[in-house]
């Protein structure tokens, strides 16, 4: 395995003492802000564009999703670079092949991660200055159709970071070590994840449960336990131990539609009864609305917006792309009322 020093450096990158400018991008079905603030993100672009998605899809026109992959031809037109790395799975869906397809003939440098690994993360930076990033995919459903949550931050130095990683992802190296090191509030901390690195996410999350004194907002579209020694049940052991120690507990999920599988709902209602049993507050979004957020609030004061589920493959597998505010209650109370609406709605278990 390659050690990159660099990347080491950056990695523990904490932005203190640099003006960073943060907009948490809160979508519903009902406000579909993501498409809105990246497409005016693109039209704006005047030097480079990077792309990394999870799932980017061309529709028969019209539908209005194609706008974003219109936008980003149009800015190659007035000059722009613009990059684009998207996951291909083990089955292409004819929509991301025509993504692809569409991209490549018109100018674009596309490529394929590869078949082996799983990119999930969902990750824009702009003309080195503002990096996108969060929970939606360019799919019709996850832009108009879905409860989503991604940040747009501005800073040439976070930019820096999220751009050197794509780089290393966009040329096929992903077995980079890294580490998280000591962190603390005020502090913005990136969190950029290769496959079966050091779980930066898992670790964070981790120590933020363990240090949680009055109260936990958690809101995930998957989250999971498992019958095995899984790294991850660190995860839910912390959630059950704050609750035990007298820290108010909830989580909100996705609890099924009617068009996903069986095991998903199941799962779901599994993990969601043991944490039931021990103390922590769950509810289900409401059926017909899809919730694919992924955010973290702990004692008003340090939150987590990211691509990464609460899941083996998410936090220990996957490339993911996220980010972590500690002691900055600004951020955190613009998601805490969010989840407190998302909260309002929800279903408890029947």
């Amino acid at each position: 395995m390659r050690i990159l020093a660099i990347f080491l450096l950056f990695l523990g990158l904490i932005v203190q003492g640099e003006p960073v400018s943060v907009t948490p991008i809160l979508s519903t079905p009902q406000a579909p802000r993501y498409f809105r603030w990246v497409l005016g993100a693109i039209e704006a672009a005047e030097r480079e564009i990077l792309v990394m998605l999870s799932d980017c899809r061309r529709y028969a026109p019209p539908s209005e999703a194609n706008a974003l992959l219109d936008a980003l031809v149009e800015a190659v037109g007035r000059g722009v670079e613009v990059k684009v790395l998207l996951e291909r799975g083990d089955e292409v869906p004819p929509e991301e092949e025509a993504a692809f397809t569409y991209l490549a003939e018109n100018g674009i440098e596309v490529r394929w991660d590869d078949p082996e690994i799983t990119l999930h993360a969902k990750l824009l930076v702009f003309d080195r200055t503002e990096v996108i990033l969060g929970s939606t995919p360019w799919t019709y459903n996850g832009l108009f159709r879905s409860v989503q949550v991604d940040l747009a931050v501005h800073s040439p130095t976070v930019a820096e970071v999220f751009r050197r990683f794509f780089g290393f992802l966009w040329e096929g190296r992903y077995r980079v070590e890294t580490e998280m090191g000591g962190v603390s509030g005020p502090a913005f901390v990136p969190l950029p994840e290769f496959p079966e690195g050091e779980a930066l996410h898992l670790e964070l999350a981790a120590r933020l449960l363990d240090g949680a004194q009055e109260e936990v907002d958690l809101c995930l579209y998957m989250l999971r336990r498992y019958p095995w020694e899984s790294p991850v049940n660190r995860l839910t052991d912390s959630l059950v131990s704050a609750a035990t120690r007298g820290v108010r507990v909830r989580v909100l999920l996705e609890g099924g539609e009617t068009w996903m599988e069986p095991e998903f709902v199941s799962e779901a209602r599994e993990v969601a009864i043991y944490l039931l049993l021990h103390g922590v507050e769950v509810r289900f979004d409401p059926p017909n609305s899809t919730l694919h957020a992924k955010f973290l609030v702990v004692d008003g004061e340090d939150s987590v917006i990211s691509s990464a589920n609460w899941a083996y493959y998410s936090l220990i597998k996957n490339v993911e792309a996220g980010v972590a505010f500690l002691g900055t209650p600004a951020v955190s109370a613009v998601l805490g009322d969010f989840f407190e609406a998302l909260w309002a709605r929800a279903r408890p278990l029947p």
